[in-house]
C-alpha cells in the first residue's frame, strides 16, 4: 500500500494539493506533473471521488451508483480512472468560482491554498446560491459592482441575499434553465410571490424543502435533472397547476403527490418509475399525465378517480395489465399503450366514451383496438 494511502485528503498538505488547484484554474490539466499525477492515483484520489458523490447523494447506500451518477451530473466520460475524474470536477467547479469572484483565485493565502473536500463543499454551495440571482432583474448588474464582485463567494452571497429581500418580493417568474446548477438553494423560499419556476436542463439531484415555501406557485419545471426523489414538502405547492419531470431519475414519488388539488399537468416520462402511490387518484383537476418510457408494472386503482383526465401516456412501460377502475375516466380522449407487455385489455375500457385516440401496437390486441376505434370514430 503506498504511504499515503490511509491518509484523508483534507490532511494532505497545500504542497500537494496546490498544483490541482492551479491545474483546475488552466485551461489545460498538463500542469499537473506527473510526480504528483503518479502520487494522487494512489487509494487517494479515487476515496476523494466516493467522498464528493456523497456529497452529492447523501441519502444513497451504494457507492457505485453514486460515482455513476456524479458522471451524469458533470458530464464525464465514464472510461476515466478516479483521478482523471476528480481532476475534471475540480476543474468545472472551480472555472466557475473563478468567473464569479476572479479576485478570490489570485490570493495565494494559506486559507485559498489548499483544495480540500471541505473547500470543495463551500465552493459548489455559493456557486450555487450565486447563480440564480444573475437571473433576477438587476441581479447580474448588482453582482458586477466593483465592491462587490471581488469579494469572496461567501460574502457576496450574504449582501446578495439581503439585496433580494429589499427588491425581488414581486417576482413571479424565474428561468432558470440551462445555468450549471447542482443545488438550488434554500433562499428560493424569499421570493414568496413566484408564480413560475423554469429549472429544466440543470444537474439537480434533489430540492431544498424550503421549495413548499413557494405558496404561489402554479408553474414548476424540472425536465431534464437528475433528481432521483421529491421532497415531501412539495405536496405543500396547493396552487400548483404544471408539474414537468420527465427525463430525470426518479424511482418513486411521495405520498404528499395528492394533496395537489389544483395540478392539471404531470408529466413524468422517461424515468424510473416503478409504481406510483394510490395517492395519485386525489388529483382531482388532473387533465393530462405522461408516464411513458418508465417501468410501470402495474396501476393503482385508485386511477379510476382521475375524473377530468384527459390524455394517459403509458407507452413504453412494463405493464401487464391495467385495472378495470380505468373504465371511469369519463373524460379520457386519449390514451398511448405502445411497447408494454399487454396480452389482454379490461372490458371496461369500452366505457370510455371520449376515447378517440388510442395507441397500441401489441400483436394480441389489435383486433380489440380495431374494436373500440371503430365504435369511436375520430
Amino acid at each position: 500500500m503506498h504511504p499515503i494511502s490511509s491518509v484523508s485528503i483534507e490532511s494532505l498538505p497545500n504542497e500537494l494539493l496546490l498544483p490541482i488547484l492551479e491545474a483546475c484554474a488552466c485551461p489545460s490539466l498538463f500542469s499537473v506533473c506527473k510526480r504528483w499525477h503518479h502520487l494522487l492515483a494512489s487509494e487517494v484520489m479515487p476515496s476523494l471521488y466516493k467522498k464528493i458523490a456523497q456529497l452529492h447523494f447523501p441519502r444513497g447506500d451504494a457507492t457505485t451508483p453514486r460515482t455513476l451518477m456524479l458522471v451524469r451530473v458533470y458530464q464525464l466520460n465514464p472510461v476515466l480512472i478516479s483521478t482523471e475524474k476528480v481532476y475534471q470536477v475540480f476543474k468545472q467547479v472551480f472555472a466557475l468560482a473563478n468567473s464569479i469572484s476572479p479576485l478570490e483565485f489570485k490570493e495565494k493565502t494559506e486559507e485559498k491554498r489548499g483544495l480540500t473536500l471541505a473547500n470543495y463543499s463551500s465552493y459548489l454551495l455559493n456557486i450555487n446560491r450565486l447563480l440564480p440571482w444573475k437571473k433576477l432583474p438587476g441581479g447580474e448588474e448588482y453582482l458586477s459592482r466593483e465592491e462587490i464582485k471581488h469579494l469572496p463567494l461567501e460574502k457576496q452571497g450574504k449582501l446578495l441575499r439581503d439585496w433580494i429581500e429589499e427588491n425581488c418580493k414581486n417576482t413571479t417568474a424565474l428561468n432558470l434553465s440551462g445555468v450549471g446548477l447542482t443545488y438550488l438553494p434554500p433562499e428560493i423560499c424569499q421570493l414568496s410571490k413566484l408564480q413560475r419556476l423554469d429549472l429544466n436542463q440543470n444537474q439537480l439531484t434533489n430540492l431544498p424543502t424550503e421549495i413548499g415555501q413557494l405558496s404561489q406557485l402554479q408553474e414548476l419545471y424540472l425536465d431534464q435533472n437528475q433528481l432521483s426523489s421529491l421532497p415531501a414538502e412539495s405536496g405543500q405547492l396547493s396552487q400548483l397547476k404544471w408539474l414537468c419531470l420527465g427525463q430525470n431519475q426518479l424511482t418513486s414519488l411521495p405520498t404528499e403527490i395528492g394533496q395537489l388539488p389544483q395540478l392539471q399537468i404531470l408529466y413524468l416520462h422517461q424515468n424510473q418509475l416503478t409504481a406510483l402511490p394510490t395517492e395519485i387518484g386525489q388529483l382531482s383537476q388532473l387533465r393530462a399525465l405522461g408516464l411513458n418510457q418508465n417501468q410501470l408494472t402495474s396501476l393503482p386503482a385508485g386511477i379510476g378517480q382521475l375524473s377530468r383526465l384527459r390524455r394517459l401516456y403509458l407507452n413504453q412501460n412494463q405493464l401487464t395489465s391495467l385495472p378495470a377502475e380505468i373504465g371511469q375516466l369519463s373524460q379520457l380522449q386519449g390514451l398511448e399503450l405502445n411497447q408494454n407487455q399487454l396480452t389482454s385489455l379490461p372490458a371496461e375500457i369500452g366505457q370510455l366514451s371520449q376515447l378517440t385516440e388510442l395507441e397500441l401496437a401489441e400483436n394480441p390486441l389489435k383486433d380489440m383496438a380495431e374494436k373500440i376505434k371503430q365504435r369511436f370514430p375520430l
